[in-house]
């Protein structure tokens, strides 16, 4: 079996937890303690799912440069649309009137404008912009568990929709169930995958927005939608605004950053 094959193994054997990959990895690189009969087991588990590894070469450059890159990907779908421009997409679960509409209208022209929109398949803003792009465009779905154990429950037919005709992925074996941590970890990834990032409204208590305040930090492009100044849907959002983070005005201009940060 090739080291290929026992990275897989070692991800079905730590459900996916990239420490505890990380821990075996340091002490044994090439996974020579992993036997051939694990590696058969793993496999045969996994007979009906499609894996990309760090080792591949069609692997994400954005995701590889990471400080704790994903050693081994879970897919469904299309991978193609990991070379196209992509731009992800935050909000709230409990989006109000404004976050709905200005969802539709923005996110709505970007999907029609050959953008791949991708999120982390939760409730409120994620789902609206999953919807239009499978409607309008295309979309990827980064999941917090594995392929059976859809969360939230809700979403499970546009998850068959998205993994049909675009693409779902995971750091996750199908087997995982979702978790905080896991969620987490998805975010991270979705904005790391993502060469533009869209905050269409924000709390100012989502813990994403760590991950966002520290992406403007690093120069990193992220567009935020503005609101009135005591709105409580969008407390976050003008957080961002503060910390450097760009106000979207325009479809338009996503496009246009999109064109010069993608490679």
């Amino acid at each position: 079996m090739d080291l290929r094959d026992r990275l897989i193994t070692l991800s079905v054997m730590k459900n996916g937890n990239w420490f505890k990959m990380y821990e075996v990895l340091t002490q044994d690189i090439q996974l020579k303690q992993i036997t051939d009969r694990q590696v058969k087991e793993a496999l045969e588990k996994l007979r009906t799912t499609q894996t990309l590894t760090i080792l591949d070469e069609d692997y994400p450059k954005s995701l590889k440069e990471m400080q704790q890159p994903p050693f081994v990907l879970y897919y469904q779908g299309d991978l193609a649309l990991l070379k196209k421009k992509k731009i992800g997409v935050m909000g709230n679960r409990r989006p109000s009137v404004y976050g709905i509409k200005s969802c539709q209208s923005i996110i709505g022209e970007l999907a029609s404008s050959d953008v791949v929109v991708v999120g982390n398949l939760q409730l409120g803003i994620d789902a609206i912009a999953h919807l239009l792009s499978v409607r309008q465009g295309k979309t990827i779905a980064i999941l917090s568990s594995g392929f059976l154990h859809i969360y939230p429950s809700e979403n499970f037919d546009l998850y068959k929709q998205i993994a049909q005709n675009h693409l779902v992925l995971s750091e996750y074996p199908p087997f995982v169930y979702p978790s905080a941590p896991q969620f987490y970890r998805a975010h991270q990834l979705m904005q790391e995958l993502s060469e533009v990032m869209v905050v269409i409204e924000s709390v100012k208590d989502d813990k994403r927005l760590k991950l966002v305040e520290q992406l403007v930090e690093e120069g990193k492009v992220i567009y935020t939608l503005p609101a009135e100044y005591n709105s409580i849907h969008s407390a976050g959002s003008l957080a961002l605004i503060k910390k450097g983070a760009y106000c979207l005005t325009h479809h338009e201009e996503v496009l246009d950053a999109l064109e010069w940060v993608h490679d």
